[in-house]
């Protein structure tokens, strides 16, 4: 799967995605199919509460949102699975409270979003813990044993 990554946001913010993007690549081209694309788009937290109330219908901020694909494939054969909305001072937030880097719950947050797009779901406690093994799974190898540990206990 191939990722076209979007940075919007502060300098800041920009250069620590752009950092942690070739990772991220890195990442989805282990999912199959390879002629797959996921747009991935850092946005700010102002943005990510509009996109939920607008089309989740919910209220706060998320750390990450996904949206299916309702296009088939472009003319160059690339096939457009979804987007991904995350913010990354949601990650950030996140990667404190759960005591791991950065790099390794973008990639958590990261995969839990293709799972989605694969049509993954967590809406029960048996669907969530299928969907957790599969995405510790997939991260194992990606990331530090212990940081894997840390993101799914």
């Amino acid at each position: 799967m191939k990722l076209v990554i979007e940075r919007r946001g502060r300098p800041a913010t920009r250069a620590a995605c752009a950092r942690l993007s070739p990772f991220l690549r890195r990442l989805a081209a282990r999912v199959p199919p390879r002629r797959a694309t996921v747009e991935v788009n850092w946005v700010g937290e102002r943005t990510m509460s509009r996109l939920n109330r607008i089309y989740k219908r919910r209220p706060g901020v998320p750390e990450i949102l996904t949206f299916p694909s309702l296009v088939g494939p472009d003319p160059g054969g690339e096939l457009p699975v979804g987007e991904i909305y995350l913010s990354w001072a949601r990650v950030s937030r996140g990667a404190l409270r759960w005591g791991v880097s950065k790099r390794s719950y973008a990639a958590r947050l990261l995969v839990h979003g293709i799972f989605h797009l694969r049509l993954f779901r967590h809406d029960d406690e048996r669907q969530a813990a299928r969907m957790e093994r599969a995405e510790a799974r997939f991260l194992h190898g990606a990331l530090p044993e212990r940081e894997v540990k840390r993101l799914f206990a």
